[in-house]
């Protein structure tokens, strides 16, 4: 009985960081992203994942083991490529890392710079 509350809790948490995830990617991308590829003249096709534990064009490590959460803050780094059409109607890719904050607004860098 006890390993079946286990896995269900694990489950649960699993499925809750993906909804997160998809709620933080479907948001910046709404707000952040498209907006500012339509100021560049360009046109969004669509947004792919890059990969686990990849960063794309950024040499960051996306993956980081921290003791403690100093002053509470909680920070998620996510990558992913988007491909958008130029001013030629050529379609490109870019990857963007965004970086989203509990307590601060929401990031965006784009590699190669739009």
């Amino acid at each position: 009985m006890d390993l079946i509350i286990v896995i269900s809790g694990l489950l649960i948490v699993i499925s809750l960081n993906i909804l997160f995830n998809h709620l933080i990617i479907r948001i910046a991308l709404k707000k952040l992203i498209i907006p500012r590829l339509v100021d560049s003249g360009c046109s969004f096709v669509r947004i792919e994942k890059i990969g686990f534990l990849k960063t794309g064009n950024f040499k960051d490590s996306s993956l980081k083991i921290s003791p403690y959460n100093p002053i509470g803050k909680y920070k998620i780094s996510l990558y992913r490529y988007i491909f958008y059409k130029d001013k030629s109607e050529k379609e490109r890719k870019t990857a963007v890392k965004i970086d989203w904050n509990l307590f601060k607004k929401t990031n965006i860098d784009f590699k190669p710079i739009i």
